[in-house]
């Protein structure tokens, strides 16, 4: 199945591969990614190519460049030996979206009487 090219998809990951500290410069701070406690983790991303038989090439930072059109778009390929699993779905990005935000609350640090 060829994937329908600038469609949000969930791609998930190798975590290995996610947090090699070269793969992070470019990951860091993303507020569309899942990490998980196994090996796996999840880029929410438009696809821009998935015919180059080296990996999958996404958008990285589409939100940023519509928001400033200065930032420059960048283009990561994943190769295939990465590559997890694709999840495509016409409300895929704001389902996980609203699951991402829930679980970025339940991580972040309470606020309370002294803190």
């Amino acid at each position: 199945m060829r994937l329908r090219q600038n469609s949000s998809n969930a791609v998930v990951v190798r975590k290995e591969w996610a947090h090699l500290q070269a793969i992070q410069m470019f990951l860091r701070d993303r507020a569309d990614e899942m990490q998980s406690d196994d090996n796996s983790h999840t880029i929410i991303a438009r696809v821009l190519d998935d015919t180059d038989e080296r990996g999958l090439w996404i958008e990285l930072n589409r939100k940023e460049h519509d928001r400033d059109s200065s930032v420059e778009l960048q283009a990561m390929m994943i190769p295939w030996h990465a590559v997890l699993a694709v999840v495509v779905g016409e409300a895929l990005s704001s389902t996980v979206q609203e699951e991402l935000q829930c679980e970025l609350s339940l991580k972040a640090p309470a606020r309370g009487v002294g803190a």
